[in-house]
């Protein structure tokens, strides 16, 4: 319970600064009695619209937006008006919900969020420091697994699963910072360490409507959110690492760049193996060799960005080399599943133009023979990407097989003619665990099929219903057909 002065950004008259708060959240069937109800206005509704049933369930309290930050008394209830309702639910879960950790850490970039603090809270643990990530892959902790839902959680369900994994005694938390997130002001009001940058290019234009737009999403991290005691670490091997870097001098923040073309953590050469790869780095200026269990040169640049996160939140350099030789495959990330036919197949959660040419050029040199690439694009997203990522299966995939992912409220069929006007060779098998079956059948010695799109998802959405799908079980489960 908090009174209403400590959950206010903005001073309020002796009236009200007393009034008691026992809890807080944006949804209005979720109010308990005495709690505060904060309307913010989302994609499908606006949360005025349930102000009343708000005060029928017993809040005392509701925020909405206004002209000017306000308060003032309507009937029973205490009406706060906030200029940026938003972000001032932030700051109000930043206040009310108590948590004590050590680290938090925030990664953005289009595409590696999810490996990158999987493999920073696998680092951490294998120090013996008690960490969690939170993600696409869920909350993530040594002892548990729990699905949010969404790559970056708002900002009640946010500052709830801190508040539970602080309980917990988890002392690091690694967590992904989405572009919806970013610029939706969810991960405002959390004092982060280190804030980290992947990569960047093309996805959710159905969202942010330009690149220039979600540029400005992804880049308020490094030019808001992070603080002076910040570590920002950026991937120098991309466009946008000067702009990162210029926005880091200018508010005097420490900035450490990855890459070949880094001159901090600076890539020297690369060894690959069957199902490993060995990776020379000239760290902060000390030659070393890593140890990486993970194929694709991707994971090589989520390892590096994983690993200044870890040297830069206390962890020695010896110790997270010595980690990094026993990291476990993340979850849909370039996923060895079975073989059928001496060709190996793998799943990859890669559903933009770039993730894709990266998964289909990272196995490349593991195929004796053809790489086969299944994948389809989903619906009610970024309908641009569709014919580039069929021109880029068209380029470097010897065969491509186009499905479904998941059509939502599209048609699925106009879906795949998109990705075919990229693809015109593609084999077209709507049934998604048809064309599965059909791309293992097409197996021959030495291929490599890369099924991709939907990784670790267990779900398929399909128009007014979701219903259990997972590719690694349908690819299994075929396999065994075959025995």
């Amino acid at each position: 319970m908090k009174q209403l002065s400590e959950l206010i950004s903005f001073e309020l008259s002796d009236t009200f600064k007393n009034v008691e708060i026992k809890d807080v959240t944006d949804d209005s069937r979720k109010v308990v009695s005495g709690g505060m109800f904060v309307a913010v206005e989302g994609n499908a509704a606006d949360g005025k619209q349930y102000i009343q049933d708000a005060i029928a369930k017993g809040a005392v309290c509701v925020v909405l937006n206004g002209p000017k930050n306000s308060v003032r008394k309507n009937e029973d209830v205490i009406e706060v008006c906030a200029e940026d309702v938003r972000a001032e639910l932030a700051h109000i879960c930043a206040h009310f919900f108590q948590y004590n950790l050590d680290k938090i850490v925030a990664v953005t970039g289009t595409n590696g969020k999810s490996s990158t603090v999987d493999i920073v809270r696998q680092i951490w643990q294998a120090q013996n420091i008690k960490s969690a990530s939170i993600g696409t892959l869920g909350v993530i902790t040594k002892d548990e697994k729990i699905t949010t839902g969404l790559t970056s959680p708002g900002s009640v369900a946010l500052h709830r699963i801190l508040s539970k994994l602080s309980a917990d005694n988890v002392k690091n938390v690694a967590m992904e910072a989405s572009s919806h997130g970013i610029i939706q002001k969810r991960i405002d009001d959390i004092k982060f360490d280190v804030c980290a940058f992947t990569n960047f290019s093309q996805d959710h234009l159905d969202y942010h409507k330009t690149l220039e737009n979600y540029w400005d999403a992804k880049s308020r991290l490094f030019s808001e959110l992070a603080n002076s005691e910040s570590v920002i670490i950026a991937n120098a091997d991309d466009e946008k690492f000067e702009q990162i870097f210029k926005i880091a001098q200018s508010r005097n923040i420490k900035c450490i760049g990855y890459g070949k073309n880094a001159s901090d953590i600076k890539i020297l050469d690369v060894e690959r193996g069957k199902n490993k790869q060995i990776v020379h780095v000239s760290f902060l200026q000390k030659d070393v060799q890593i140890d990486l269990p993970l194929v694709g040169d991707f994971q090589v640049y989520n390892t590096l960005c994983a690993m200044a996160i870890c040297y830069y939140t206390g962890v020695s350099l010896e110790y997270i080399i010595e980690a990094v030789k026993n990291l476990q495959p993340i979850l849909g990330r370039l996923e060895f599943v079975g073989s059928h036919n001496s060709a190996n197949i793998f799943v990859d959660y890669a559903h933009t133009p770039d993730a894709l040419k990266k998964a289909i050029l990272s196995l490349r040199p593991f195929a004796k023979n053809r790489l086969i690439v299944m994948f389809g694009c989903g619906g009610n997203r970024d309908a641009g990407k569709r014919k580039i990522m069929g021109q880029v299966a068209s380029e470097f995939a010897d065969i491509s097989v186009i499905t479904d992912d998941n059509p939502r409220n599209e048609s699925p069929e106009l879906i795949r003619k998109m990705i075919l006007e990229g693809c015109p060779n593609g084999i077209e098998i709507a049934d998604r665990a048809a064309a599965i079956k059909e791309s293992i059948k097409l197996l021959q010695p030495g291929d490599i099929l890369l099924v991709a799109g939907k990784g670790h998802e267990d779900y398929q959405i399909l128009a007014d219903k979701t219903i259990h799908f997972n590719d690694k079980e349908i690819i299994q489960g075929e396999i065994k057909c075959f025995l």
